[in-house]
Parts: structure tokens; C-alpha cells; sequence
């Protein structure tokens, strides 16, 4: 599953959905940056050249779905062993066959090989990495 044909055109198509993060490439270094969001740090693969900058930047978060279940929990994205991440929330909207927009308290373009019912409360297993796209203009 490819995401798009270069991540300036998936930030050009979903810039819209971003939001204001402190990017903190220590300790770790591009790729893996640390960004402080409105719901914690979130520790995600940068999409954008190197270096990656420090400081207040409009970032957008995006995710493969490895797997899912319909189930009510706190939305939030939570760190699991090897790169995975546990992610809650709801759906907002179907952009294509297999992109949708996800609310997990943090704004998300997932994709996903089963279709996500709209609105109903999902956790679910996003497949490494958690990725960061952000403007390079």
C-alpha cells in the first residue's frame, strides 16, 4: 500500500488536517522525532528532508492499519513494542477506498486494507511507523 507519490503531494492533499506540534529531533535524530501535540509526545518516522527542524511547526500524523476492532476506549495513541502503536478514536471521514480521517484526540490520515465504519469507536493496531509529514516550504 503506498501512501502517495511523494510526501510533499500528501502534504499538499491532507495539510488541511494538521496541527501545530514543538518538534524535538534530540535525542533521537532524523528520522525518529519527537513531537509535543496537543495530547502528549508522540514519537513518529519524520517524512520530510533531513534535517528535521526544532521548535513550533504544523505537522501531520498518518498510519497503516495492521489490524482493528470496534470498541469504545479513550482516544489516544499509545506506544507498543516493535514500532506498533495502539491508537483510539473514531473515524471522521472516507477520503478514498482504503484513506480515512481519524479523530484519536489528534487528527490522523490512516490507511487501511478493510473498510473503517464511520463514526464508530475503533482501537486499533497501526503497523510501524507512525509517520510525521510536514511543510517544507
Amino acid at each position: 500500500m503506498a501512501y502517495e507519490e511523494s510526501p510533499e503531494d500528501f502534504w499538499r492533499q491532507f495539510s488541511k488536517y494538521a496541527v501545530a506540534v514543538e518538534l524535538l529531533p534530540v535525542p533521537y535524530g532524523y528520522p525518529v522525532v519527537e513531537a509535543l501535540t496537543p495530547i502528549g509526545a508522540v514519537y513518529a518516522f519524520d517524512r520530510g528532508a533531513p534535517p528535521t527542524p526544532a521548535g513550533r511547526q504544523e505537522a501531520l500524523f498518518a498510519a497503516f492499519v495492521d489490524s482493528f476492532r470496534y470498541r469504545r476506549a479513550r482516544p489516544g495513541l499509545h506506544p507498543l513494542q516493535g514500532g506498533r502503536t495502539l491508537i483510539s478514536g473514531k473515524v471522521l471521514k472516507k477520503f478514498a477506498e482504503d484513506t480515512y480521517l481519524f479523530d484519536s484526540g489528534l487528527p490522523l490520515i490512516l490507511s487501511s486494507g478493510e473498510p473503517l465504519e464511520i463514526g464508530a469507536p475503533i482501537e486499533l493496531i497501526a503497523a510501524p511507523p507512525l509517520m510525521l509529514f510536514r511543510d517544507e516550504d
